[in-house]
């Protein structure tokens, strides 16, 4: 299995970098050896990294690499995707939905509903208790809005009259 590409901002870190950090390499033996990585940076990878590794070349550039991969992949892998009310979705008497759910900050709420009756509104904790949302609220229609979540408590409602009021509001606490 291979992993996938790295994001495009990383390669030209990678590009940019590389130059500066190669002659801090100490390579006595650099004119009998191949170049220190042998694929081409839009093709550069996790594991092209690690294969770079193993080979021997290049450990301070390699390593650095790899814990940037390690870094990048562990952030990726331990968000994850929470659909509201289940299958269910998005709509009255949600409000229980998040007990005994546990989020992190990045994880992504994806808000299920008919764009033509319902909204998410992303609202304060004093807009979450009074169903009421400001001017400067984030304001979803879509009908299939994820939202990822910020650390600490996220409040959402529909903003529709009497919808918040009767249950179709959430408040989920990310750690």
């Amino acid at each position: 299995m291979t992993s996938p590409p790295l994001p495009l901002h990383f390669r030209v870190f990678f590009r940019l970098l590389t130059p500066r950090f190669l002659p801090l390499v100490h390579n006595h033996n650099a004119h009998k050896r191949p170049p220190l990585l042998s694929v081409a940076p839009h093709n550069l990878s996790c594991s092209s990294v690690v294969g770079v590794m193993a080979q021997g070349r290049g450990s301070a550039v390699a390593m650095g690499l790899a814990l940037l991969c390690l870094l990048v992949h562990s952030e990726v892998a331990r968000a994850a995707t929470f659909v509201v009310g289940d299958s269910g979705g998005w709509t009255f008497s949600t409000a229980g939905w998040p007990s005994g759910k546990r989020f992190r900050a990045g994880d992504v709420l994806e808000f299920r509903y008919n764009p033509w009756a319902h909204n998410v509104v992303a609202v304060s904790a004093a807009g979450y208790r009074s169903c009421s949302a400001s001017p400067a609220a984030r304001v979803f229609t879509s009908g299939n809005d994820r939202v990822t979540l910020a650390r600490g408590t996220n409040h959402f409602i529909c903003s529709l009259a009497g919808h918040c009021e009767s249950g179709m509001k959430i408040a989920v606490t990310a750690v």
